[in-house]
């Protein structure tokens, strides 16, 4: 399918909101919503990755579906969209089998995806999804699911906004008349696209690749702001990483300067409020995506003693932050051991307890903080 592009509309003074990479965390998409005070007199822009990792896939495009039609919502295609999609409706030979192993792959790694969502709502468990029954399976699937299937097939690659442009992986040009007849793929799925040196005149918006990748000497998932390129990228890992979170870029105006900007997020972890000052303590480990694989040594509650393979270190990971790929190796999602630079009454985003002191994060910021807090409780007086 060829590129498309559609225009925002958005009058003088209006607030506009944008994220990406939802990741079928319905919870986090109406948490941030929440947050910010949205309201029907905001812009709303999504960009891309509505579905898979996530509980609520379905739940996540049905909310949009219903926001869409009382308000004004921008939404952009994603390579996962793309992608599911094709599956789905793909016919040609093998199809089934293709159809089955996405089913499969997704219920091992995530327990969950959209297409796992829709077979539940219908009584199909992935246990009895076969080859053999997976056309009439599909068959049902596009009967049933028609207005979310017509949905995602027609969102648009790239969202024109003024002076900004909005896409899922990237572009390498900012003008759109040389990119209307060339495949979408190329821009839903532009791995790593800040390190690939474009500039810009308009400022172009992605999602796509975690802004934690793209950072090495701090964990940080806040979103990245390249003035002088004109670039920013703004996933923050929601559903992707085990301490990952979902980002708003908020402009006061749709002609608004990238300097003037905000941003928010939200991750659904309990939330501790400081009680000690503690000095910050610069990462001397940093574990990423493409370099991951580790031997488990030992448990202990709920951290782990790790070996990290490449580099022969031993550190203590939260155990929620390990996973296996398809070759059945261990891997830990990104981690680091740096210490916040913590003040008292700061606000902790706590991912994980460990015996002695929390792992968390500041602004986006991930490290350890050893000092006491005030913990986050939930009406029953317990820990959250």
């Amino acid at each position: 399918m060829k590129t498309t592009i559609q225009k925002i509309s958005a009058a003088p003074g209006k607030r506009i909101i944008a994220m990406s990479d939802i990741h079928g965390h319905l919870d986090n998409l109406t948490g941030l919503l929440t947050k910010i005070n949205y309201s029907e007199d905001d812009v709303l822009v999504l960009v891309g990755d509505l579905i898979d990792k996530g509980p609520e896939s379905l739940g996540v495009v049905r909310y949009l579906m219903k926001l869409l039609a009382k308000r004004q919502v921008y939404i952009s295609e994603g390579n996962v969209e793309a992608h599911r999609l094709e599956i789905l409706c793909d016919t040609t030979e093998g199809s089934e089998a293709r159809f089955c192993e996405l089913i499969y792959e997704q219920q091992k790694r995530w327990q969950c995806g959209l297409l796992i969502d829709m077979l539940a709502e219908l009584g199909i468990s992935v246990e009895h999804l076969t080859i053999g029954n997976a056309d009439d399976c599909r068959r049902r699937l596009w009967e049933h699911y028609a207005p979310e299937i017509h949905f995602l097939r027609n969102l648009p690659t790239i969202l024109e906004m003024d002076a900004y442009l909005f896409v899922h992986g990237g572009i390498p040009t900012d003008n759109l008349e040389s990119l209307k007849e060339t495949d979408r793929h190329d821009w839903l799925k532009n791995d790593g696209f800040w390190e690939k040196g474009y500039r810009f005149s308009k400022c172009v918006v992605t999602g796509h690749w975690p802004v934690s990748l793209y950072r090495h000497k701090e964990a940080d998932l806040k979103p990245l702001f390249d003035y002088d390129r004109r670039i920013i990228s703004m996933d923050g890992g929601c559903g992707l990483k085990s301490m990952g979170q979902l980002n708003a870029l908020i402009f006061p105006d749709k002609n608004a300067a990238m300097e003037e900007i905000k941003w928010d997020c939200y991750d659904g972890f309990p939330v501790v409020t400081a009680l000690d000052g503690q000095e910050g303590k610069p990462l001397s480990l940093y574990i990423q995506y493409f370099d991951s694989q580790v031997d488990i040594l030992e448990e202990q509650g709920n951290m782990t003693l790790c070996r990290h393979l490449s580099s022969g270190r031993t550190f203590f990971a939260p155990s929620g932050f390990l996973y296996q790929a398809n070759d059945e190796t261990w891997h830990v999602d990104d981690y680091s051991d740096a210490m916040l630079e913590v003040r008292p009454g700061d606000k902790i985003s706590v991912v994980c307890r460990g015996a002695v002191g929390c792992y968390g994060k500041i602004n986006g910021v991930l490290g350890w903080y050893y000092g006491r807090y005030s913990p986050y409780r939930n009406s029953s007086g317990l820990w959250k």
